[in-house]
């Protein structure tokens, strides 16, 4: 064993600090890496472990002698990484590659264990993509209105895909399919049980044709200043005195004379002779009406996203609606029933 010892040592010196173990061949020559004193094996019992780390294979990462790598790891670690994770490779893929990718997946990832799912480094996913997204991520956690997988307790992996773009911003699949994957569940949120919206546009056959251009067209899927993480104004309640700046979100696809122009010739089906009938629920009263109490927001069973329902708090009672040739009348828990003609 001298022998051993004495070519162990010349090697070290020569190799420098890379090279721990030549001279303790003598003592550990019948072990292994995880057996021997210097690298003890213990996989947590709360960590999810990488497989070879797992099996006691740490040559399938790791030289057993000497390396140009830190940790005697193999050369080029992340080709070692894509060897088995082929899903990942760059031909694997488009062309579009999240930084760092996969020239650098030890800034993501543990390369053992990890008390975090795909042995991300950091318990809460966010936190390691905040080490390249912060200016973005810290603006908006100061948004009053904040969707709930975009907290700092959230997973930024729920909806956006860390390796490829499959679609833009590497969301996992076209925007309102990303969605509806959640939206297609019952959520608790404020204190109630939100609509799903999935399941009213399997089954409503008029649909909101803003849903058409995506969910982003009206909802923004981080942070908001308005309720319902909207990008723009939008009453939130069923009354209000009308003020422009608080239709903002509609007018942005509908025209501000659907309630603003008294002759709503040209400007509104719904009228009486002339006289627009949004303009006079909507902005001609003190406590306006706004579009939700009698439209749905996503998909209805009838013209014009009228609702079977009008809401009330708790309470609710039924919307009665005709169309006639030229007009048609309506019947609320408001008002009794009212008919209006076009001419």
């Amino acid at each position: 064993m001298a022998l051993f010892a004495v070519w162990g040592l010349a090697a070290g010196e020569a190799a420098g600090s890379d090279m721990p173990h030549a001279g303790q061949l003598d003592s550990h020559f019948d072990q292994n890496c995880s057996t021997a004193d210097c690298h003890p094996h213990a996989p947590a019992a709360d960590a999810v472990p990488h497989p070879p780390y797992l099996e006691n294979n740490c040559l399938a990462c790791h030289e057993d002698h000497a390396s140009s790598a830190t940790a005697l790891l193999k050369p080029d670690v992340e080709q070692v990484c894509l060897a088995c994770h082929t899903q990942v490779h760059p031909e694997a893929r488009p062309a579009a590659d999240h930084p760092p990718g996969s020239s650098d997946c030890l800034r993501c990832h543990q390369p053992h264990q990890s008390p975090t799912r795909g042995l991300l480094r950091d318990a809460e996913v966010l936190g390691i993509c905040a080490d390249c997204h912060r200016p973005f991520l810290e603006e908006a956690a100061t948004l009053p209105y904040r969707h709930r997988h975009f907290d700092l307790q959230g997973q930024c992996g729920n909806c956006h895909y860390a390796h490829r773009e499959a679609e833009a911003s590497y969301l996992r699949a076209e925007v309102t399919e990303t969605c509806l994957t959640c939206h297609d569940l019952p959520i608790q949120s404020g204190g109630r049980t939100l609509e799903n919206v999935a399941r009213e546009l399997r089954e409503q056959p008029v649909v909101h044709a803003a849903i058409d251009e995506g969910c982003p067209t009206c909802h923004t899927p981080h942070g908001s200043v308005q309720p319902a993480l909207l990008h723009e104004g939008y009453p939130a309640g069923n009354y209000g005195a009308y003020e422009e700046e608080n239709y903002r979100l509609c007018w942005r696809c509908h025209d501000a004379g659907l309630v603003e122009q008294a002759d709503g010739r040209g400007a509104t089906e719904f009228r009486d002779g002339a006289k627009n009938l949004h303009r006079v629920h909507v902005a001609n009263l003190k406590r306006g009406r706004t579009c939700h109490l009698c439209h749905e927001a996503h998909a209805a069973d009838r013209p014009h996203l009228l609702r079977r329902t009008m809401k009330f708090g708790a309470w609710e009672g039924p919307l009665e609606w005709r169309e006639t040739e030229g007009g048609g009348s309506c019947q609320t828990p408001c008002h009794r029933e009212a008919g209006y003609g076009r001419q």
